[in-house]
């Protein structure tokens, strides 16, 4: 596991607007405060992605990193590439072409400030992936020690083996999208046999596969944009997270800490040692969400908190 603590710091909410425009003071200023906010509260490990704001959340590290060198002693960086954002006539697509990987990770290293990276993931699977030309990529970056790791996101455990077997090395992380909310990783477990495996959009046993291959689960939207911590929830709230909520306000205040907390003490309590990305900007948050570590949910409380969020009892 790379890193000290098991929270992760996400930064695609840094660095201002999703445009070309340059960066301003007040970004800088902003992502400043929330990377030393992280560090004060024992968050050490931050990740980016080469399309975050446009590559203006990895710019803004690199510049707080030269106000502030000794920052990138106490932490591990890590960022993603493969995703090409929307063109004038709204084309995404997602590439993991050898030239297309050297430059992404080439300009990361340059906007960060930094010489490697820690860990690089990819970030969706690319359908015209040639196995040749991603084993050039990997075999350059890790030869050329750029990249000390490689992982993935969103991926299951069938395109996971394929990319192991293309580059002839081991895929070290998965990040992908798991909460209170998005439950498929829990109901791909609990589907053998019944009916609820078609409710999931993961593939069965993918939890099971990455913990007995130790690949390191990261989950993004661990919070599931606040929900069930303080977002407004509008006129019209949705039954199961209002009683999802509630239950989550009360374990807070028996156990003295905050609503992230216990939301995120949901993912730690998981045996196979997710580690959430948490992506606020706001220095309050950022120490709501440090309190996780600190509590633990008992074996009832964890299952009641997933019944009340899938709004229906297990099979």
């Amino acid at each position: 596991m790379l890193g000290i603590s098991r929270l992760i710091y996400g930064t695609m909410g840094l660095g201002g607007d999703w445009n070309d425009t340059e960066l301003k003071d007040e970004a800088i200023s902003t992502a400043a405060l929330a990377f030393e906010t992280a560090i004060e509260f024992g968050i050490t490990f931050f990740d980016f992605a080469d399309i975050y704001c446009r590559g203006k959340s990895e710019k803004v590290f690199g510049q707080v990193l030269k106000k502030r060198p000794g920052i990138l002693e106490k932490v591990k960086i890590q960022s993603k590439a493969g995703i090409i954002l929307p063109d004038s006539e709204g084309i995404n697509q997602f590439d993991f072409s050898a030239v297309h990987l050297v430059k992404t990770v080439e300009n990361s290293l340059k906007n960060l400030g930094v010489n490697t990276l820690d860990s690089l993931l990819l970030h969706r699977p690319d359908p015209l992936m040639n196995p040749k030309e991603l084993k050039e990529a990997c075999d350059h970056l890790f030869e050329n020690h750029m990249i000390c790791q490689l992982g993935v996101s969103n991926m299951n455990q069938y395109q996971i083996q394929f990319i192991e077997n293309a580059i002839g090395r081991k895929i070290k992380v998965n990040q992908l999208e798991l909460s209170l909310l998005q439950l498929d990783w829990l109901d791909g477990t609990i589907g053998v046999n019944n009916d609820e495996g078609f409710k999931s959009t993961m593939t069965a046993g993918l939890m099971e596969y990455m913990m007995m291959n130790n690949i390191e689960i990261q989950a993004w939207s661990p919070l599931a944009g606040g929900i069930f911590s303080g977002k407004d929830l509008g006129e019209s709230p949705n039954e199961l997270i209002v009683k999802t909520r509630h239950y989550v306000y009360e374990l807070a205040k028996e156990k003295d800490t905050t609503p992230e907390a216990v939301v995120l003490a949901f993912l730690l309590k998981h045996p196979g040692g997710i580690r959430p990305v948490i992506g606020t900007t706001k220095p309050q948050r950022i120490k709501a969400c440090a309190e996780a570590e600190k509590i633990q949910l008992s074996r009832k409380e964890w299952y009641k908190l997933y019944i009340l969020s899938r709004g229906e009892k297990l099979p």
